[in-house]
Formats: C-alpha cells, structure tokens, sequence
C-alpha cells in the first residue's frame, strides 16, 4: 500500500521533503478545523462551522496542487488559506478570538518551513494584518467576538488550547527537524568535499609525478585556448620558469618560420574540439632549434563537459635528420652528389606544368670515359666524372636542375632560359673546361654538349632535340681526336 505522505512524483529530495511538510500540514490543519466543528456544534455556533467547513474545502486546493507538481504555489495557497480561515472564524465565531492569537503564529512556523524570502515575507505581512484586524477592531467595534457559554466552557477553552499546544509542538518539532536534517547534510556535504578535493590533490600529485617523471614534453590548456601546465621535462627542454611558459608565452621559443602554421593548427583543431598532430621547431636551452611532435587532444570533466586541451611532445630533431639524409639520398648521385636521374625526371615532368617558359635543356657526355677506364683505371674515370659534374653546378644558377642520368651522361633543367642565354651558358662550361685543361692535368676533361629551347609545353621533344644536339657535338670530338692520333 502506497504512503499518501511519500508517494511523490518529485526528482529533486528537497521538493519530496516539502511536499511531505505541506502534506503534513494539510492533515493537521482538517485535524484541527473538525475539532473545531465539534465545538462549533456542541455550542450552536452555526456560524463557526460553516466557515470552518469552508476552510477545510480550500485545503483541498493545495492538496490537489502538490499532486499535480506546482509544489511552491500549494504550499502559498496552503499558508494564505490557514490564516484567512483563522482570521474569518475569529471575527464570526464563538470563543475563538484569543484562540486565534496563538493560532497564527503557528500558522507562520509552519510557512517558514515551506516558503522561499518572498512568499514567507508576504505570509509574515499578512499574519500581521490579521492580528491587527483582529485586536483593533474589537477595540473599535467592527465586530463583537463572544466567548464560549454554558457548562462546559472552561473546559472547551482548555481542550482547544492544549490541541494548539500539540499543533505547536509539531511545528516546532518538524522545524527542529528539518534544521538537524539541513545541518546533517550540509556536514555530510562539507565531509565529502573535504575527501573530493583531497582525492583530487591527490591525483593531480600523482599526475604530476607521473608527468614529470617521463620523456614526454606535457603541456594543458582551458577553454580560453592558454596554456596553464607544463610539465619538469618541458622547463628543462626550453630552459624558461613554468611562469614564463604560461598563457601564451610558450610561443615566444617557435620558430617564427612554423609559428603561423603552428598557431592555426591548434586554433583550428580547438574550435572543432579534434585531435591534432603537428611538427614544429621548438627553441632548446641551447639556442639551437630542435623539431617536436605535438600531439593535443580534447579534454572533458566527469560530466562529460569540454574543459581544455592536453598536449604530448616529443624530440624528433634525430628523425628529422634521418628523413633528410634518405631524402638526399634517394634524389642524389653518390658518386658526383648532383641529382639522380629519377629527381630529374620527376622535376621534368612537373617543369611541364610550370610557367617557367622558355625553358632550355642541356645535355652533356663526358668524352672517352670507356677509353680511360681501360687504359688508367675506373679510379681515373670516377675522377673525370667528378670534375666534370663540378664545372657543370659550377656554371649553372641557382634554380638550375644538374643531374647525372646515366654512366657518363648529365642533363640540365634551365627554367625561364631562352636560346640566346643557353648558349651563353654553354660558353661558360667550354671555358670552364679548357681553364680546367690549362692547369697541366695529366687528366684532361673533354664534355659534348648538345642544348634545346622551347617556348611552350613540349620539354621531351626538347630533351631529345638536346640529345641530338648533344650527339652531334661528339661526333665532332670523336673527328678530331681521330685526326689528332693519324697524325
């Protein structure tokens, strides 16, 4: 069987405990108005029971608001009913006058366990106003109050006011207890507190031991996108105070060629609330610039609220290096250290696409390779192939592409050369080589050389008008040291 006084359809325990209290209070109040019905009868005071069967018909109002939910509104009504009804009786009926002095204030602890400042305020004004009315219009004769008559009339008055007393107790009892209560939880509140933050001292020490004791670089942010933590590895990395770390002083020691890239990145991933992944130069307390890994991730509380950003950094500078040399590696020759042929190719088929128009090619074959190698030795054809690969990236521009595409073949990319600097250029290496033969070299250097311009998008018809050019220019040699050795 359910319990009319905890059958309740509340979330919040604090609106069941009231509306336990007004429930409480409805019961006491249809208590109290049958003994005065009884009264009321037993002295004919016809009057006094009609209004106070009145009275108990309102309270159905506030009993059936609780039922409903509109909680703070019941216990109002309930209150202002209480005390029109009191007020009501005593001005009509019989004996109750006095009676109604000690019922109000009654009905007044009972409000201030039920009300919020406002409505208890109203409460408080209108009791007021109803003893008012009661004591001042008695002495002005608005109305004549008559005491109970008859056999009997004392001890009526006596049971009256003990059931008051007993009414009185009970307020004073729930208002005790709801006070213990309100102490019991607010110290139990205060308990659990005081273990909360202790535990979360208590993690966040550990957490920082744990930060602390790593490799990684650690660093936190808020919701305003500042930093707020960075951990002993990060201090000793850069060198700086955890103060001089904070907000967005960090930024200070990134490299100013990664720090707009760096900056939107982390602003971007912020307002989406996703991961990120970037590399950035960091300063060491060296001076020198060290590349650095950082990867941040969003943030939530146990209520599942964004509260930041954690980031974890590490050293890649070792990496970086590594990635560099593989990449010089597989774009360069490691006999001559010019481009390989698989660099050119790539950058001829993305010259292509360029609007570095005119372009010329030059290609170049060293004379008589196979010839030394016989004769000298292939340590003297690796010397020719160095001396040769140096007067060419000697000669060329920055921007040029020199590259060795074959055993004893090279290719040159010139962007935006046109026919007449070509050959200007090509000049310049037949100087190059004949000042490199004037030094009395017991190892004289021989280059044909063939070159091609274009001034629209066909670089391989280029390439190979360079080759002929190239193979034309060998024959030629290879005439004259014929003509060299007949005679």
């Amino acid at each position: 069987m359910k319990n009319p006084l905890s059958d309740f359809k509340f979330e919040k325990e604090e609106e069941k405990r009231i509306a336990r209290l007004v429930s409480i209070l409805i019961y006491i109040s249809w208590g109290t108005y049958a003994f005065a019905i009884l009264f009321g009868v037993y002295f004919k005071d016809w009057s006094l029971v009609f209004v106070t069967l009145a009275g108990c018909a309102l309270l159905v109002i506030p009993f059936v608001m609780i039922k409903v939910g509109q909680l703070h509104f019941s216990s109002f009504v309930l209150v202002l009913s209480a005390l029109f009804t009191v007020t009501f009786i005593a001005t009509i009926g019989q004996g109750i006058r006095d009676l109604a002095m000690i019922a109000l204030p009654i009905v007044l602890i009972f409000a201030g366990l039920t009300l919020d400042r406002l409505r208890f305020a109203i409460s408080v004004a209108t009791t007021l106003l109803a003893i008012s009315w009661l004591a001042i219009g008695e002495n002005m004769e608005w109305f004549h109050p008559k005491p109970f008559v008859g056999t009997g009339a004392n001890w009526v008055t006596l049971v009256m006011v003990g059931i008051l007393l007993v009414v009185a107790a009970i307020a004073v009892d729930l208002l005790a207890q709801n006070t213990r209560k309100n102490l019991l939880q607010a110290q139990t509140e205060i308990a659990q507190r005081v273990q909360t933050e202790q535990e979360l001292r208590e993690k966040e020490f550990q957490y920082h031991n744990l930060a602390d004791s790593g490799i990684a670089l650690i660093w936190t942010s808020g919701t305003d996108k500042l930093c707020n933590y960075f951990n002993l590895p990060w201090l000793r990395f850069t060198g700086r105070t955890l103060e001089q770390e904070l907000g967005n002083g960090w930024a200070e020691g990134v490299h100013p060629d990664d720090f707009e890239q760096c900056l939107k990145i982390y602003v971007t991933a912020f307002d989406k609330r996703e991961k990120f992944d970037m590399e950035y130069r960091l300063r060491h307390v060296s001076g020198e610039y060290r590349w650095i890994q950082d990867l941040g991730t969003p943030t939530y509380n146990s209520s599942g609220e964004f509260v930041g950003y954690i980031g974890h950094c590490f050293d890649i500078t070792e990496r970086k290096k590594l990635e560099e040399q593989l990449r010089y590696q597989s774009s360069r020759d490691a006999m001559t250290g010019l481009y390989n042929r698989n660099f050119f190719e790539v950058e001829l088929a993305r010259f292509e696409q360029s609007r570095d128009y005119p372009m010329s090619i030059i290609m170049a074959d060293i004379d008589g390779l196979k010839y030394t190698n016989d004769t000298r030795g292939h340590a003297a054809g690796d010397e020719l192939l160095r001396q040769g690969s140096q007067i060419l990236s000697t000669v060329m521009r920055t921007g040029d592409i020199v590259a060795r595409i074959g055993g004893d073949e090279f290719a040159v990319l010139l962007p935006k050369t046109d026919a007449e600097m070509v050959k200007t250029i090509i000049k310049r290496i037949r100087d190059s080589i004949a000042e490199y033969n004037s030094g009395k070299t017991d190892l004289p250097l021989s280059i044909s050389l063939g070159c091609a311009t274009t001034e629209m998008f066909d670089l391989m018809k280029t390439l190979k008008f360079a080759d002929q050019n190239m193979y034309a220019d060998k024959m030629k040699h290879k005439v004259n040291r014929e003509e060299v050795v007949n005679n």
